[in-house]
């Protein structure tokens, strides 16, 4: 063959339009087909087949991915079925989120109770299940000191052998608590960190929404760093037990409030001292039933502990004023009530857990002479 006569633009026994194909391939998968060993080494005689091909080229782009950068495709082989939680089904296992009352409601005794119910590697809190893998927890007390810690946890853990509790880690001192919490957590993980109080910890302005951001971004980081769950105490507003339990009732308002996940408002009862109320206020993966009703809790003002019960309670029999809303729902009730149902009709009708919510409802607004009962 003349030199004139060889094959020019392309290599030999290659026609121009397969080598500008190669070249476009080279543009925009970073490949060479003609020289990466293993893919189209030799064009005549390939040593792979086109599957085993399509494997090597995608093992090499997947390779590629710009780093921490997670598909669509690799969210949905994980199979995630539901949230994985540390409390079913309220709390998740890792994020923040938010207890929050007015004075005197026993938000820290709840918090402590829960964590001595972690550390102690308990299978339920108040009737609900723990999901537990390291069996300890870490609370961080702002306002109280080791002296009244010890006399409250002594009343908390009655009769529970103290080396029960050893994986219960307390902080007083919460200067640069980010790093603390840090090398603690990279010491001994934990499945529950308490942060008592928030405002305390943050130590500024309650007002300045970019701020209690930034300091909640790092949080969340340290949270999904060691995956744990940060439960934050928070306080209400004045006067917000005159309304019904609500997040727009926290503190510090929407800039807290959005970079939690749950947010569950502690309510004393309007009439009976010795019961609670957990109201589930926000929750991004709970269903709408867990937040209509309160949980009704019996509170033992001795022993600071809290006891379960199977009643709930309307969040509109919750508030100290007769609101245009609670008379609403007593409108509704009674429309069904006339119309022949019964209240466990009415309760699932309105979305209620149990037809109790109901005669609570007629008990508090029923007109003069009206049972509250069926």
């Amino acid at each position: 063959m003349t030199e004139k006569n060889k094959p020019t633009g392309a290599t030999a026994g290659t026609s121009s339009t397969d080598s500008n194909n190669f070249q476009t391939m080279d543009k925009y998968t970073g490949f060479s087909p003609q020289f990466d060993e293993g893919i189209l080494s030799d064009a005549a005689e390939p040593e792979l087949t086109l599957e085993e091909l399509a494997a090597e080229v995608e093992q090499k782009v997947n390779a590629a991915k710009p780093s921490g950068e997670i598909t669509g495709e690799d969210l949905l082989n994980r199979k995630i079925e539901s949230i994985p939680c540390l409390m079913n089904p309220f709390l998740q296992r890792t994020g923040l989120a938010c207890l929050a009352g007015s004075s005197d409601t026993g938000k820290s005794m709840f918090l402590r109770q829960l964590a001595i119910a972690v550390a102690a590697g308990k299978s339920y809190f108040l009737g609900w299940v723990l999901n537990l893998i390291h069996r300890s927890a870490i609370v961080v007390s702002t306002e109280d000191d080791p002296t009244a810690v010890s006399f409250l946890l002594t009343q908390q853990a009655e009769g529970m052998a103290p080396e029960r509790l050893k994986s219960l880690r307390f902080i007083f001192d919460f200067e640069n608590l980010i790093k603390e919490l840090d090398e603690r957590l990279i010491d001994a993980p934990a499945d529950l960190v308490v942060i008592d109080c928030f405002a305390d910890a943050f130590g500024g302005d309650l007002k300045d929404t970019q701020k209690i951001r930034l300091y909640l971004n790092e949080c969340q980081q340290l949270a999904e760093k060691h995956q744990c769950l940060f439960l934050f105490l928070h306080h209400t507003g004045k006067r917000t037990e005159n309304f019904e339990p609500s997040k727009n009732n926290l503190l510090s308002g929407q800039g807290f409030e959005a970079k939690m996940r749950l947010v569950i408002e502690l309510r004393a009862d309007p009439t009976r001292a010795d019961q609670r109320h957990l109201c589930i206020v926000k929750g991004n993966y709970l269903a709408a039933e867990h937040k209509r009703e309160s949980y009704v809790l019996n509170w033992n003002p001795d022993k600071f502990v809290f006891n379960e019960t199977t009643e709930r309670t309307p969040f509109e029999m919750l508030s100290k004023k007769t609101d245009d809303e609670g008379r609403a729902k007593y409108e509704q009730a009674r429309s069904l009530k006339d119309a022949g149902m019964t209240h466990d009709e009415i309760a699932k009708a309105m979305g209620y857990a149990n037809r109790g919510s109901v005669s609570k409802l007629f008990k508090r607004f029923k007109d003069d002479g009206e049972s509250a009962e069926d």
